[in-house]
């Protein structure tokens, strides 16, 4: 596995809701990257302040995807749930996610993650994604929580949305960032 380590102090991220998101996929790598110190904001790809997620979350105080300068994001996160359709019909969100699998980070769990898969980004690369939506990708599934392959994260569902977040932030910002945000979590005891 090679990680891909940023040094540069201050990293970015977004990441795109749409209604339907699964909110544990979108909130668990909100919560622990603003932990790691990566200025994480959640954006609305309808251009509204609020979201309702796929357990009736309703999420405000989000920014505007017209308002939200992606040219100066580190990385681009995709959250699962029945919302990921509305993303892959989007012709600016997918051309954002090929953008960042290309030169960027790129993050995206469960069903978010079929959408790179669908679009050449996982070919000759190793990948998860929830299982009922995984395709002929052109790369190697693995059934395990998360992945890193180069500068490409992937989550498997919601039961690997914490080792997708850490995985996130590994390559953000250092193996060392993320197993201090594990012990400061409790989730390496």
């Amino acid at each position: 596995m090679v990680i891909h380590t940023n040094t540069t102090d201050t990293k970015t991220a977004a990441i795109l809701l749409a209604p339907g998101f699964e909110e544990i996929e979108a909130l668990t790598p909100f919560d622990l990257l603003r932990r790691a110190g990566i200025d994480t904001t959640l954006v609305s790809v309808e251009n509204k302040t609020g979201c309702t997620g796929t357990m009736g979350l309703e999420v405000t105080g989000l920014t505007p995807m017209k308002d939200y300068d992606f040219t100066k994001a580190d990385a681009l996160i995709i959250p699962g749930g029945p919302g990921y359709e509305v993303l892959e019909q989007n012709q600016e969100v997918t051309d954002l996610i090929q953008s960042f699998g290309r030169d960027k980070t790129l993050g995206a769990i469960c069903a978010g993650s079929s959408i790179p898969g669908k679009l050449g980004l996982y070919k000759d690369r190793d990948y998860t994604v929830v299982p009922d939506l995984n395709g002929d990708f052109g790369g190697t599934f693995e059934k395990v929580h998360a992945v890193i392959s180069g500068n490409i994260v992937t989550g498997i569902s919601v039961g690997g949305a914490f080792e997708f977040a850490l995985d996130l932030i590994r390559v953000l910002k250092s193996p060392e960032a993320a197993d201090d945000i594990a012990r400061a979590t409790c989730w390496t005891l």
